[in-house]
């Protein structure tokens, strides 16, 4: 029975609620694109500052790997064996060599302060010893606290001194009169695997670029939303929420795939995979960085403690992500913090498809991953976010 004066509330067809629904979302996302234009700081966020990074880290690593690092040399003995010795090392691609009037003291100098990064020290009478069947000793110094470089110094050291024992060993017989005797011919067939993580294009460089782009996600995600209070009177919050972000994240999807094409273009990384699977494997990356930065909006009390959170956050991706340790290598604590961020499985999948055919199974699998992170923000974040924007932060 009606009772006079009482409104009956008539649900709308669904096609008008999605209507509705679209307008919202689309109102939003135009909106969310001129206020982008009109502001500087959202041209810096999205891509000056992350392209002049880029060209930055690009200058440092343009050479692809390390080459020609200062070694010095102190030669005690000053013979053709020795002189032999020093410039084979400084014609190989790795270590560029040379002698200071100062000495042992000199060099260690330089080595202790990382102006060179190894020391080749040749001992007296090095021609005679060896000439005599003797065994002298010439030895490589590194720095040990620089992993790569002072590593990558003496990569050409052990194959020099093999050539010269080998052909010292024929003289020395001669000498001697005795003759050598003759040994067994092997064939060795074998294959070498890429080392991408001494190449500067395929590890350093190309995991830096995922990382920033993390960092200016998050950043932009934290400076857009404390400045969205028109979404509170927009008819859905959850559509306009979604509209306001897209233009960011079509923004910096499109920035990672222009940063990729480059190092394939200017740099010859080659994409051994499937491009189009880093496309996909970025789109949702950029999902999953949004989504922590509205969690670190939402559930900080002011920006700047936001800003300041993302810092350590940043920094903690960084060091777990597996570009500094493998992260078999980690213990088990660290595992599980590498296994929390969505940064380690985003370098992961991409890093394999720059190098071997992946299947679409597993890419689906990663991305399935990174959908994860942007599901529990929503979670978290769907009755405090609205309550976080309505405040007024102190001095505002």
């Amino acid at each position: 029975m009606a009772v006079e004066g009482e409104v009956k509330r008539v649900k709308a067809p669904r096609s008008e609620r999605i209507k509705a629904g679209w307008r919202c979302f689309s109102r939003a996302f135009n909106r969310e694109v001129s206020f982008a234009f009109s502001k500087p700081v959202i041209h810096w966020l999205c891509w000056i500052f992350p392209l002049l990074l880029f060209g930055l880290i690009s200058s440092n690593f343009s050479e692809g790997t390390l080459l020609d690092l200062p070694v010095s040399v102190v030669d005690n003995d000053h013979s053709s064996l020795s002189k032999t010795l020093v410039r084979k090392l400084d014609a190989g691609s790795h270590a560029h060599v040379q002698a200071f009037n100062g000495g042992l003291q000199e060099a260690e100098y330089r080595l202790r302060t990382a102006q060179d990064y190894a020391l080749l020290y040749i001992p007296t009478d090095f021609e005679a010893d060896v000439l005599a069947g003797k065994q002298p000793s010439v030895v490589l110094y590194y720095n040990a606290l620089f992993y790569g470089a002072g590593l990558y110094s003496t990569q050409d050291f052990s194959g020099l001194i093999t050539e010269l024992n080998t052909s010292y060993r024929s003289i020395i017989a001669t000498e001697i009169g005795k003759t050598l005797p003759s040994l067994a011919s092997v064939d060795l067939s074998y294959g070498s695997l890429f080392n991408a993580s001494g190449s500067y294009i395929y590890y350093q460089q190309f995991a830096a670029t995922i990382h920033l782009l993390q960092l200016f996600t998050v950043t932009c995600m934290i400076y857009v939303m404390a400045r969205s209070q028109a979404l509170l009177s927009a008819p859905s919050f959850t559509l306009a929420l979604l509209g306001k972000l897209a233009p960011y994240t079509l923004c910096f999807t499109t920035l990672l795939m222009v940063e990729i094409a480059m190092l394939v273009g200017f740099f010859d990384a080659r994409v051994s995979g499937n491009p189009l699977y880093m496309l996909l494997v970025g789109f949702f990356y950029v999902i999953a960085a949004q989504s922590l930065g509205l969690l670190l909006f939402t559930f900080t009390k002011t920006t700047i403690t936001a800003y300041t959170m993302m810092g350590i956050f940043v920094s903690i991706a960084l060091t777990f992500s597996g570009m500094a340790v493998p992260v078999l290598s980690m213990p088990l604590p660290a595992r599980i913090i590498s296994g929390i961020e969505p940064l380690s499985y985003a370098l992961a999948a991409m890093f394999d498809v720059f190098l071997r055919e992946v299947s679409v199974r597993g890419i689906l699998m990663v991305c399935c991953i990174l959908l994860i992170y942007p599901l529990v923000t929503a979670f978290l974040v769907r009755k405090r976010l609205y309550l976080r924007m309505k405040q007024q932060e102190p001095g505002k």
